[in-house]
């Protein structure tokens, strides 16, 4: 087989595991209410159903990039996308809210084993001046089912069911492991060991992380059960640093962060991942307050997720040619806008008003994902591109588990407090529950039991109110975001001021 026709096996093997991922990504979210209602599960339980795969991902994927490293990264991508698939088939068939947590987990394994392989699959075919441009088309077909995935996810849960939302996955899954073991020959495999205790460490201490941000609201921030976490995981991220040294390849190379484009790359995905967990939060706004129907509320969803797969093969090329600074601060600066553009037009509760924020959203981070993932996975030696691919997804992953914590508790803290003072100075509702009602929009059996004998005057402020304080508790929540953006910006200037980029090997293999 001719090599130009091995690269495009391999690029196709890629696209098709991207857009399982990428058409997951967004299919997902839209059906969350309807899965809530079905299930019965609370609300800290249905974020843990999105976070649950992130955590799984960032947890794994860097000791996917290693195992890639040592076992070959052909094989390790199939059993990765095979993984995922057995997943999908879990979740399809979960029976309450606790065993799609456990789907989405094992989901999350699969895709931390994929993702580092197939991107070191996809460097080592390409040079490095057509990376990004191989890149760019990866994320722009795989946007098309990102953009697609709203859509399909609000026609599944509004005419089929939610657990159409896993099946889809199969097939894809099928089709990418043949072009894989059709066009890519055995993979290299080095003879390192696996750090087993640095693995472990920096499991437990994203873990702690997490369960600390994600709990936080139940227990109180204040309480000693949050402070332990948050302690624990600061303890624990000390010391895969310290035991580094003690390990003869190290799980976590700490020396890859010498390279200022590694760096600098890994702070900004951090950024942007934590930004584009907002798009988990707009089909729950978009069906709990403007809309009714999931399959408008996934075409109105769609819109943010459109532009990907026009501006991805820009960005791609534009890095190539200008270096990852110009489009990296084009990326963030429409972020920024989008989110402060969000934040002041939501309050008039028009559709039609947030379509301008949607599409800068779309364009922004096809802007920034392309030039983040060729410009600092590009600055490490060929070596070490498992371990560094890794790194990036492990750190791109957590940026999203902190996003979905955070964003979801500054939703949850602001709406609550909000939601109670309307209460305490409306008509006949001072003594009523803000818990017991808070789940009227969402048609929860519960709340919709209990609205029964409230007097219709009530019952019409309630929900007036609950609009109101979930529109004014998602305004802020796009404050943070706008926040979050504006410091990504500052840090592109700071690592990505020059023209070009740095050349490979600044890190000693």
């Amino acid at each position: 087989m001719a090599i130009s026709e091995k690269k495009n096996l391999i690029l196709i093997a890629m696209i098709s595991s991207t857009s399982m991922i990428f058409l997951n990504a967004t299919l997902f979210p839209v059906a969350l209410p309807t899965i809530q209602r079905e299930l019965g599960v609370s609300l800290s339980a249905l974020q843990w159903v999105i976070n649950a795969y992130l955590l799984a991902t960032a947890v794994f994927v860097i000791a996917g990039g290693r195992l890639a490293d040592l076992f070959g990264h052909r094989k390790f991508f199939c059993i990765g996308v095979a993984v995922y698939s057995l997943a999908s088939v879990m979740g399809a068939m979960a029976e309450s809210g606790w065993w799609l947590v456990m789907a989405r987990a094992i989901q999350g394994t699969g895709g931390a084993m994929m993702s580092p392989a197939g991107m070191s699959l996809l460097l080592h075919a390409f040079p490095e001046n057509k990376r990004g441009k191989a890149i760019g088309i990866v994320v722009a077909i795989g946007s098309l089912f990102l953009s697609l995935g709203p859509f399909i996810g609000g026609f599944f849960t509004e005419y089929l069911s939610w657990r159409w939302a896993f099946i889809i996955n199969p097939p894809i899954a099928i089709f990418g492991i043949f072009m894989v073991l059709k066009g890519v020959p055995k993979s290299e495999k080095q003879k390192e060991t696996f750090d087993f205790i640095g693995f472990t460490t920096m499991s437990l201490a994203i873990t702690s992380l997490t369960i600390g941000l994600m709990e936080g609201k139940k227990w109180g921030w204040g309480s000693w059960q949050t402070i332990f976490f948050f302690l624990l995981s600061v303890t624990l991220f000390l010391a895969v640093r310290g035991l580094e040294r003690f390990a003869k390849h190290p799980f976590f190379q700490f020396n890859l962060f010498k390279n200022r484009t590694f760096l600098g790359g890994c702070f900004l995905i951090i950024c942007a991942q934590f930004l584009l967990m907002i798009t988990v939060f707009w089909p729950l706004f978009f069906q709990k307050v403007l809309l009714d129907s999931p399959m408008v509320a996934g075409m109105i969803t769609a819109i943010g997720t459109i532009p990907l797969m026009l501006f991805a093969p820009i960005s791609g090329n534009l890095s190539d040619r200008r270096g990852a600074g110009l489009p990296l601060m084009i990326g963030f600066i429409l972020l920024f806008l989008c989110f402060i553009w969000f934040a002041y037009f939501l309050s008039f509760q028009n559709i039609a008003l947030l379509f301008p924020a949607l599409f800068a959203f779309g364009a922004g981070i096809s802007f920034v994902m392309t030039p983040a993932s060729a410009a600092t996975l590009s600055s490490v030696p060929k070596s070490k591109t498992g371990v560094a691919t890794g790194m990036y997804n492990t750190l791109r992953f957590t940026g999203a588990t902190i996003g979905v914590a955070v964003l979801g508790a500054t939703q949850v803290n602001v709406q609550d407090a909000l939601f109670k003072d309307k209460l305490l100075k409306g008509p006949g509702t001072e003594d009523l529950s803000p818990s017991l009602y808070g789940g009227l929009l969402n048609n929860l059996s519960a709340s919709v039991e209990a609205s029964k004998s409230l007097k219709p005057e009530v019952l019409s402020y309630i929900k007036e109110a609950l609009i109101t304080t979930s529109t004014s508790a998602f305004a802020i929540t796009n404050l943070v975001t706008a926040a979050v953006a504006l410091l990504a910006f500052i840090l592109t200037l700071i690592y990505f001021k020059k023209k070009g980029k740095e050349k490979k090997g600044e890190v000693s293999s």
